[in-house]
């Protein structure tokens, strides 16, 4: 998944005290792994006007292990209710309200040799559509905080929308 510098290279970086691409990749892939709290997500349309699918102060978390396998889980806020009190005794509007509030998928995952870019193969999802699919999100770790960015486009390749999603290391 990661290059790796050949035995002079990496011995040369180690002797000059300059990081080869290999020892930046994989201090970017050790970044990354942990729990992330969800901040914000931010959707800002081509005009430039901002909203955010799942409301002012959605709850979530992406988790990427060590062994290159992630999960992802987001709920809208605030969480629709149902008015009989469970999922079971909902009204198909209800149902539609749950189902649309929520959202969560899980597969592996693979940085890019940047590190700039994770790739996320959903092995099961919410949405059945997804199963199989590759999605490319842009990355980056800033200490205790993770920032990833992606866009939206329809079939002809025209942006819909781009998305910023903000996270917390999880302690």
């Amino acid at each position: 998944m990661f290059r790796v510098c050949s035995a002079a290279v990496g011995a040369l970086a180690a002797l000059s005290g300059l990081p080869c691409a290999a020892q930046v990749t994989a201090r970017r892939a050790v970044a990354i792994v942990g729990t992330w709290r969800l901040e914000s997500v931010v959707d800002t349309l081509p005009g430039g006007s901002l909203y955010s699918w799942l409301g002012a102060r959605p709850t979530g978390e992406i988790r990427y292990d060590a062994t290159g396998h992630m999960a992802v889980q987001f709920m809208r806020d605030p969480r629709p209710t149902v008015r009989a009190g469970t999922a079971r005794e909902a009204t198909p509007q209800e149902l539609r309200a749950l189902y649309d509030g929520y959202y969560a998928y899980f597969g592996r995952y693979e940085l890019n040799a940047r590190g700039d870019s994770v790739a996320h193969f959903i092995h099961a999802s919410l949405h059945p559509e997804e199963v199989g699919v590759v999605y490319r999100r842009a990355v980056r770790v800033d200490a205790d905080r993770l920032f990833i960015s992606l866009q939206f486009v329809d079939a002809s390749d025209r942006l819909l929308h781009r998305r910023s999603l903000t996270f917390s290391r999880v302690r």
